[in-house]
């Protein structure tokens, strides 16, 4: 399968984190030959920023198969991606679906991440094939469009952490729980506020079936939960 382009994540950081490294490298070489911690943390800072490109062009889409593989698609399912951005999880869900079919939310904030809009969405859809297996919404991921119980398989990635504080995260994982089947699968990945999706997910009857605590194809470090509901 032919893989879509899904833009540099947090592009603001990882620039900041190589005009860091490049400005402390040349300050400690120039100034400061004697004070070598500066020129090593300049290097790192070098470093991260390659981590976060290699993370954004290779670790998400071996991330993206890992998770896929994890949730056992049938390809009779129903999907959801919260906050599907260029469709990344979309597509790659999308194309492991025959009678099924994978919807996507979004409101497509480009500082999130490089080229980050419908368009380019829908471009990947063409270039990897799942056209006709997704439809995709403009919506807030704390008001979803969607019936009670209508989802066999929940994922977000990268998405809920960027609401601004928990009351507004819950109001999400409020609504994942609302749309999500007895039985749905779920999978978040995201980089902070992790204990506290679990806190809520468990009160709305999602039983955590495994964290994976640091997978190291993305940058920054994050996790992912992957639990099912099981209401009855």
């Amino acid at each position: 399968m032919k893989k879509g382009k899904y833009g540099l994540d947090a592009p603001a950081v990882v620039i900041g984190y190589f005009t860091s490294g490049i400005l402390l490298s040349l300050i400690g070489y120039i100034y400061l030959p004697s004070e070598s911690w500066m020129i090593y943390l300049g290097v790192l800072c070098l470093l991260i920023g390659f981590y976060m490109i290699y993370s954004s062009k290779i670790g998400k889409y071996k991330m993206r198969e890992k998770i896929i593989q994890r949730l056992s698609i049938t390809g009779e399912e129903i999907s959801l991606d919260v906050g599907c951005g260029r469709g990344l999880m979309l597509n790659g869900i999308a194309s492991k679906l025959n009678s099924g079919k994978a919807y996507g939310v979004d409101i497509w904030n480009g500082k999130d991440q490089t080229g980050n809009n419908y368009g380019a969405l829908m471009q990947n859809a063409h270039i990897e094939g799942t056209e006709t297996k997704i439809e995709v919404i403009n919506s807030d991921m704390r008001n979803l469009p969607f019936a009670d119980d209508f989802f066999d398989i929940i994922v977000s990635s990268l998405a809920i952490h960027n609401l601004k504080n928990n009351q507004e995260r819950k109001k999400a994982l409020l609504e994942i729980a609302r749309v999500a089947k007895n039985d749905c699968k779920l999978a978040i990945l995201d980089i902070a506020h992790i204990n506290f999706y679990k806190k809520i997910l468990t009160k709305q009857g999602f039983i955590i079936e495994y964290v994976d605590q640091r997978p190291f194809q993305i940058f920054p470090p994050c996790k992912v939960i992957y639990a099912r509901k099981m209401n009855d």
